[in-house]
């Protein structure tokens, strides 16, 4: 049976350098949110609100809060602001009136969608700029990073 390897404190902070170190290429080349923002005018954070919204169908101020890991009184405002733009709506619970939950609405959605064709139409320019073979390790580590990423506790 080979032996497991333990993770020593060299491999961790190799992991926080690697992580600071993608961060910023990931928003500058691949992800090109300061595009996206420019051609739907939406901030970064109403576009991951949308986009929890559309994983996960409906979800309250205190889940988005803490999928964000942002405090709840600053998505108060977020969330009123989608809701100005068409976006989502709140709800109450109909088994628990206490509870409200925010919905995303058929505009939110077309949002959604047209920002999610604008990310695609950008991955697209990678085609052939890039081998094939690197291309899918790139979608293999990332389907990587997210499934580690949620075993991780915030």
């Amino acid at each position: 049976m080979p032996r497991r390897k333990s993770v020593n404190k060299e491999m961790v902070e190799q992991v926080a350098k690697t992580t600071f170190d993608v961060l910023p290429m990931l928003r500058k080349r691949l992800l090109r949110m300061d595009v996206v923002q420019a051609e739907h005018n939406v901030p970064m954070s109403h576009v991951q609100v949308l986009t929890m919204l559309g994983e996960n169908g409906v979800m309250t101020v205190s889940e988005i809060s803490q999928r964000l890991g942002i405090a709840k009184p600053n998505i108060t405002p977020l969330v009123d602001r989608l809701i100005a733009d068409g976006y989502v709506e709140r709800r109450r619970d109909e088994t628990d009136r206490r509870v409200v939950k925010v919905v995303l609405l058929p505009e939110g959605e077309e949002q959604l969608a047209s920002i999610q064709e604008t990310i695609v139409r950008h991955a697209m320019r990678w085609v052939g700029t890039i081998p094939d073979k690197d291309f899918y390790e790139l979608e293999r580590s990332l389907n990587s990073i997210v499934r580690i990423l949620e075993q991780v506790e915030q």
